[in-house]
């Protein structure tokens, strides 16, 4: 019987979406959580920036290096398989850090964590494209991003409350039980489909990806500590990618089409996503710090205030992805990459004297503006896919943000020791080295918004190739 997710009988779209927002939730939590407890893990483990920051960087790098090829197992073996398997490795990952007594124990836990969310980060619009008519799928993709938000709302708060009454190792186990009853769902509520005529993996293509990805990711990661690591990886990334090339063109069903960025809507959406994450991650990684160091908040606080962001994104995001649907997604993406260039230079203007509320509404604008681009440019990016291809193109968003956050990150990092040096610094050499990363952040997110400019250019269209699919 050929049957594909669109048209799975008896089961509403909604019911698969709130499967899938399990697993973007436990994410995106466990994401948000982390970045309220990197002060007191930092002091606890004995370690600094340059240590803790690969907490956050080594489950980014892991994360990008397996994304695409999570993807495309997606595509071959079937999203729900693909999808549930990852939320059981987030699951054990997720413990594994709990349990983990140092620091390097703790970027490997991550590493496995990391895994576990590129399936489910790579299956997530995958499913939601395929399960949403074309009508609907802006609606469907901005209420992704709400999930998202959820979870980076969540996160804070919760992260406080637990920093201030139990370890920083309960921010991990919180995602058992959540991950737990994920898989039970998901294996209800996840239509059995996939590809009628499965093609094998291409192995090879896949090393060849993880190489070339894993090594430019770590050489954006080593860049504010040393030039010779950057230019050893740099020069393995090269090499191997080229390599990777030559066997895509030559592979009867490779790892990754490159006929898809023949697509200029596809080539400009995935440039503007890793632009526009990484306008972002220039404040997320460093405002913690600041409102820590800076500012003196305890941990509550520092996490009511880090909710400005999501919560303006879980509010703006649905209300972009509707208008998407109706008007088309022409002028929503230059608009929120500005208004996320004016929150990161207000947010930069910040000092000693100015008030938690005040700080906390400049973060505000800057999740309105994230909120305003991403449902229209996921929108935009997904329509342009056929659905043989749709895992492998989640994967491709997915890769664009993960890397979008470790070049936010790792250039928040770099210029903040250029300018200021370690955590331990006086007030006003801090804010010299936080001032310049996020207005290097507002660049990037103008950047982000030419590029919506170019993948809305002239008539845009979404040829849609419908697949051969089957029941399991």
């Amino acid at each position: 019987m050929v049957n594909d997710l669109a048209t799975a009988p008896t089961r509403s779209p909604w019911m698969g979406f709130s499967a899938v927002s399990v697993g973007i939730f436990m994410a995106t939590l466990d994401g948000s959580i982390v970045n309220v407890a990197l002060p007191t893990i930092t002091r606890e483990l004995r370690s600094s920036i340059a240590g803790v920051e690969w907490i956050v960087a080594g489950y980014l790098l892991v994360i990008s290096a397996a994304l695409l090829t999570a993807g495309r197992l997606g595509d071959l073996l079937g999203h729900r398989l693909v999808y549930v398997g990852g939320l059981l490795v987030f699951t054990l990952g997720s413990g594994l850090c709990g349990l983990a007594p140092g620091l390097a124990l703790l970027t490997g836990a991550r590493a496995v964590q990391g895994l576990g969310a590129s399936a489910m980060l790579a299956m997530g619009p995958a499913i939601v494209t395929a399960i949403f008519p074309a009508t609907h799928r802006g609606r469907a993709l901005g209420a992704v991003a709400s999930v998202v938000a959820l979870g980076l709302t969540a996160g804070p708060p919760l992260g406080g409350f637990i920093m201030q009454h139990l370890s920083w190792r309960w921010i991990f186990f919180v995602n058992l039980p959540i991950g737990a009853a994920g898989v039970m769902w998901s294996l209800r509520a996840l239509p059995r489909v996939r590809p009628a005529r499965p093609a094998p993996l291409d192995r090879r293509g896949a090393l060849l990806l993880a190489a070339t990805l894993g090594a430019g990711v770590a050489g954006i990661q080593a860049a504010p500590q040393s030039a010779g690591r950057v230019a050893m990886f740099i020069t393995v990334a090269v090499a191997t990618g080229i390599l990777l090339v030559r066997h895509l063109r030559r592979a009867p069903a490779p790892v990754i089409d490159l006929a898809l960025f023949r697509s200029r809507v596809f080539s400009a959406g995935i440039a503007g996503g890793v632009l526009s994450y990484a306008a972002l991650f220039s404040s997320t990684f460093l405002t913690p710090f600041f409102l820590a160091r800076v500012k003196g908040l305890d941990a509550t606080a520092l996490g009511a205030v880090l909710t400005a962001v999501p919560l303006a994104l879980s509010v703006v995001a649905p209300v972009a992805g509707s208008l998407s649907d109706r008007f088309g997604p022409r002028a929503l993406g230059p608009a929120g990459m500005v208004v996320l260039a004016a929150g990161l230079v207000l947010v930069g203007l910040a000092d000693q004297g100015t008030t938690p509320g005040v700080i906390a509404l400049r973060l505000g604008v800057c999740g309105a503006g994230m909120g305003l681009f991403q449902p229209p440019n996921n929108s935009a990016v997904m329509g342009t896919l056929p659905r043989e291809r749709l895992g492998s193109g989640g994967g491709m968003l997915a890769t664009a943000r993960n890397v979008g956050m470790v070049v936010g990150v790792s250039m928040a990092s770099a210029l903040f020791r250029a300018r200021a040096g370690d955590v331990a610094v006086a007030p006003e050499r801090f804010l010299a080295g936080y001032r310049a990363a996020l207005l290097v952040g507002a660049a990037f997110a103008l950047a982000a918004g030419g590029a919506a400019l170019a993948r809305d250019r002239g008539p845009v269209k979404e040829p849609r190739v419908e697949g051969a699919w089957r029941r399991e």
